[in-house]
């Protein structure tokens, strides 16, 4: 009998399954978030950030808007950008929905929640002009991960941090995300 030998790379390179790099897993998303409360008035702030770490973030996909929330203990940012809005990349500014302006694309919620409550904020809704807007940086649209920044000024909000204030407040929000799931 005699043993046929073939180099192992011939079987290889005619083998007809081919393999596939995986792909790389997701990176990390990272976020900011703060809030500012600026009391006309008295001319007093109050301004807070808080760490990455602790705040949690959610971008998705529905038929009429593409929604992102972003949440850490007291606060909670809710934004819808119109999707006929959205550029073909998604890559652009995007302005503050608001009474003056009812067609710009973002709708913009906060809500404060302290031992009292939630006070909600439908900023969108019920403020005659908002500045700010949202900014989508980048967006990779094969692995659905979303960049980008947001800014939002109020003026004229009632007190988050009092239920029995007639004191108004000017609200400011701001925010960063990177590498968000889009889902």
């Amino acid at each position: 009998m005699t043993a046929l030998l073939v180099p192992a790379g011939l079987l290889s390179a005619c083998s007809d399954k081919t393999e596939e790099t995986p792909a790389p897993a997701d990176p990390t998303p990272e976020y900011r978030i703060g809030h500012g409360y600026y009391y006309p008035a008295t001319r007093e702030s109050s301004i807070v950030s808080w760490p990455s770490r602790d705040i949690k973030g959610e971008a998705q996909l529905y038929p009429a808007v593409l929604g992102l929330d972003f949440k850490v203990a007291t606060d909670a940012v809710h934004l819808e950008v119109d999707r006929a809005a959205l550029k073909t990349d998604w890559k652009g500014v995007y302005a503050l929905k608001c009474q003056k302006r009812p067609t710009d694309p973002v709708f913009v919620s906060y809500l404060y929640t302290d031992a009292g409550g939630t006070s909600i904020f439908r900023l969108s809704d019920f403020t005659p002009e908002l500045t700010g807007n949202v900014t989508i940086t980048a967006y990779d649209a094969k692995r659905q991960l979303l960049s980008g920044t947001y800014e939002v000024v109020a003026p004229g909000q009632r007190d988050p941090l009092s239920d029995f204030s007639t004191a108004t407040c000017d609200i400011t929000l701001a925010g960063s995300f990177t590498d968000m799931k889009v889902k």
